[in-house]
């Protein structure tokens, strides 16, 4: 049971009543962490995020932060963050968002240092654009772009398991998780002489196996943990798995938490519970439940009511298997390419 269970008001992010603050301080773990999944979006978060980062011992991280704003955002940070090249989403009806403009965006972002470009191909994105599948055309040419700018590619592709049995019911509009899938698995062979890293643990954490057989095709790919949520739900029904999973594919799996700041969200207890909760996992024997309300649980069984937190289950990993997912994957794959810059 943590510390201070009971001790704070509650939220939709705190729904075990913590103080992370302190609760921070009673997790084992005490190297420097390196996310390589975040969004700031606005420099107003920036002072809260520099204070969960701080409570949790999280030393740089990686954002998919707006080009106009990259700027402020690195004089505020200095070297704990690098970005993560991204299309403007705020112009997302504008013609040329996602080609034209984001062509010369790409483009932009290197000329600022930025080493790794974002292609986010989430099955929903049909909803937007065709283009937005990871093997489109307009798709192509942005990678191309990329590559030739030196950047790796990061990518979101497919989704939770509950999001196929909900929102992607229509399989001729959505296709399947292994359509997605065997698409990034195309691509991945298309663009083999680039580095990818594979968000959300390729939207596979219910199915290390498989992911598995696409680690062992695919030598250039790598994965993050990001999206709390999701990772928190999914890999707590397999906490030995997804160890045994890390310690067999040391260095091809890094830490992320994919928290969002924005200026509507300043707020500690929702950036921090997402450490509290990843690092909960990671490091402890903790059984019990998760202090963040899943919206995915709700979408599944409404009549349980909309507060409903998942069962967090700590894998206990072992601290030098921790040192690698925390932070020595992360460095040895990403650093070599700002030091070739300087």
């Amino acid at each position: 049971m943590p510390h201070t269970q009971g001790s704070h008001s509650l939220n939709d992010a705190n729904r075990l009543g913590l103080d992370y603050r302190l609760e921070s301080s009673e997790l084992p773990y005490e190297e420097p962490i390196w996310d390589v999944h975040t969004h700031v979006q606005s420099v107003k978060s920036a002072e809260m995020m520099l204070a969960a980062m701080d409570a949790y011992g999280v030393e740089k991280i990686w954002s998919m932060s707006n080009l106009e704003i990259v700027p402020d955002l690195k004089r505020i940070f200095g070297d704990r963050i690098e970005f993560i090249a991204v299309p403007n989403f705020s112009e997302k009806d504008e013609e040329g968002t996602f080609t034209t403009d984001w062509y010369r965006r790409i483009e932009k972002f290197a000329e600022c240092g930025t080493k790794i470009c974002k292609f986010w191909a989430a099955p929903r994105g049909i909803d937007f654009d065709p283009s937005f599948a990871i093997d489109h055309p307009s798709r192509r040419t942005a990678m191309d772009i990329a590559r030739d700018c030196g950047m790796m590619f990061m990518t979101h592709v497919g989704d939770p398991d509950t999001w196929f049995a909900t929102h992607y019911r229509d399989k001729q509009k959505y296709g399947t998780k292994a359509d997605h899938l065997a698409a990034l698995e195309t691509m991945l062979d298309v663009y083999d002489d680039v580095t990818w890293i594979a968000a959300h643990m390729a939207a596979q954490p219910e199915h290390l196996d498989v992911l598995q057989g696409v680690l062992d095709r695919h030598p250039n790919l790598y994965l993050d943990t990001s999206a709390t949520k999701w990772m928190v739900r999914e890999l707590s029904r397999h906490p030995k798995e997804f160890s045994d999973f890390c310690e067999r594919n040391q260095g091809r799996v890094m830490f992320g938490s994919d928290i969002v700041t924005s200026d509507e969200n300043i707020d500690f207890d929702l950036y921090a519970s997402r450490y509290w909760s990843l690092r909960t996992m990671y490091e402890t024997d903790y059984d019990g439940l998760s202090p963040i309300v899943d919206p995915d649980l709700v979408m599944l069984s409404p009549e349980k009511g909309d507060k409903q937190t998942a069962d967090l289950r700590g894998a206990s990993m072992p601290n030098e298997l921790l040192d690698v997912v925390y932070h020595n994957a992360a460095k040895e794959l990403l650093m070599p390419l700002y030091e070739a810059a300087v």
